[in-house]
């Protein structure tokens, strides 16, 4: 809703731009030179700067726009005989044409610009899910080796059951799915008293979603919750960050984010133990948290891959769908690669060295059938070279490591270049066409 609102306001503001600086610049020349307000006969058009000016900022169709409206003021002069310039084609098709070559000049490059921009708030976004989804790992590698015995159940794989969960409840924060995160809070936290609420539109909702304790009832005007909105990020009580008369009713405000910046809900803290309020437990819950958000947010646009393949990871999934909406907007392009590996003793072996060979933005997926393993690899915003490096490769580890070749021994490489179409249907046909 907010970005419905930004987005009208700045076309408000873009045709009121229009307006005002065509007849603004067109009373100043009038001013200037009341004979020849145009500067038809002049050295140079000074009015039609500001179509020239609207079209590099706003394109083509604002541009136009504006010189419509300095012919419409030129012809309306003649007419009444307000000038004594006959009708100047020359000076009327020379500005439009500049006014169009302007135009599609910020045309190609604002595309440019936004292309690029996209690219790097992807990059950025897989970056920081990659570097928490790491961190994850290596907690749950850390919290196992120490507490086998008396803490059995390890963090990835209460983290696994917590994804299964949201794929079947659509990725919507719910009760149910804010229980189960709740409960791995209350595990690899310690929290006492806390409460999960839903936010709208980045406005915290009534209504508890999951507590433990006793709770954390919501008051709207605390500072600490305040701050935590506005910042997107988890805020907690400090000695040194409360002037004296500053309270709080809550230990932690932790907003659960996505990697994009989304907030669906936010987790109140009221009450936890001194000694679990310090920085390594504020980091674990921020990355619990986000990693639920991505999660969330992946299985909600992925439900029609899901029910095509259940055991396609969400992940794979909503990052299929994020490359097909950039081809259709944006013409970047994106390759899905399938491998086919036969039934043997080194299947595994195999697959795992293949996952372990993927690039930083690369994801992938082992989908399993009755006769092989079909490996399929997303490679965002690549090419056919990128595939080409990515075949030779894969063909020298498998040569090197287990005398194997594509083509041969069972093994099939396969690639498809990702269209417009729908995610679901790109997957069928390129592991239909790879078996």
């Amino acid at each position: 809703m907010n970005e419905q609102v930004k987005n009208l306001f700045f076309r408000v503001e873009k045709w009121l731009e229009v307006a005002v600086i065509t007849c603004g610049l067109f009373l100043f020349c009038r001013y200037l030179n009341p004979l020849d307000p145009f500067f038809v006969q002049g050295q140079f058009p000074w009015p039609w700067i500001a179509p020239l000016l609207l079209s590099l900022r706003y394109g083509i169709a604002a541009g136009m726009t504006s010189a419509f409206l300095l012919v419409g003021a030129l012809l309306t002069l003649i007419w009444e005989g307000g000038t004594s310039a006959q009708l100047p084609t020359g000076y009327i098709l020379g500005g439009l044409l500049t006014v169009l070559i302007s135009g599609q000049f910020s045309s190609v490059w604002n595309k440019r610009l936004r292309r690029a921009t996209l690219l790097g708030s992807h990059a950025g976004e897989r970056f920081e899910q990659l570097s928490k989804a790491y961190f994850m790992v290596r907690l749950s590698h850390d919290r196992l080796e120490q507490n086998l015995i008396s803490r059995p159940v390890t963090l990835r794989g209460a983290m696994t059951e917590l994804r299964g969960l949201l794929a079947r409840e659509g990725g919507e924060l719910n009760e149910r799915t804010a229980r189960a995160l709740m409960a791995i809070l209350v595990h690899y936290c310690r929290l006492g008293s806390a409460a999960i609420y839903p936010c709208v539109d980045g406005r915290v909702s009534d209504q508890v979603l999951a507590s433990c304790g006793r709770g954390a009832p919501l008051e709207r005007s605390d500072l600490l919750l305040s701050s935590a909105l506005e910042s997107g990020n988890t805020i907690y009580q400090a000695v040194n960050r409360l002037a004296p008369d500053e309270r709080s009713s809550y230990l932690v405000a932790a907003p659960i984010r996505t990697s994009s910046g989304d907030l669906p809900g936010i987790l109140l803290i009221s009450d936890m133990p001194f000694l679990a309020l310090e920085r390594e437990t504020l980091q674990i819950m921020a990355v619990i948290l986000t990693y639920f958000a991505d999660h969330a947010g992946a299985a909600g646009v992925t439900q029609e891959v899901l029910a095509v393949f259940p055991d396609c990871p969400v992940m794979f999934a909503a990052e299929l769908a994020k490359m097909v909406h950039l081809r259709k907007d944006l013409e970047i392009g994106s390759v899905l690669v399938v491998i086919e590996v036969p039934q043997g003793p080194r299947q595994d072996e195999i697959c795992v060295r293949m996952e372990r060979l993927q690039r930083g933005l690369d994801h992938s997926w082992r989908h399993n059938t009755p006769d092989l393993v079909q490996f399929v690899t997303l490679m965002p915003f690549s090419g056919p070279a990128g595939v080409e490096g990515f075949k030779t490769r894969m063909r020298e580890v498998l040569r090197k490591n287990y005398g194997l070749s594509f083509d041969q021994d069972g093994l099939r490489f396969r690639s498809r270049l990702v269209t417009s179409d729908e995610p679901q249907k790109l997957l069928v046909e390129l592991l239909q066409e790879a078996s």
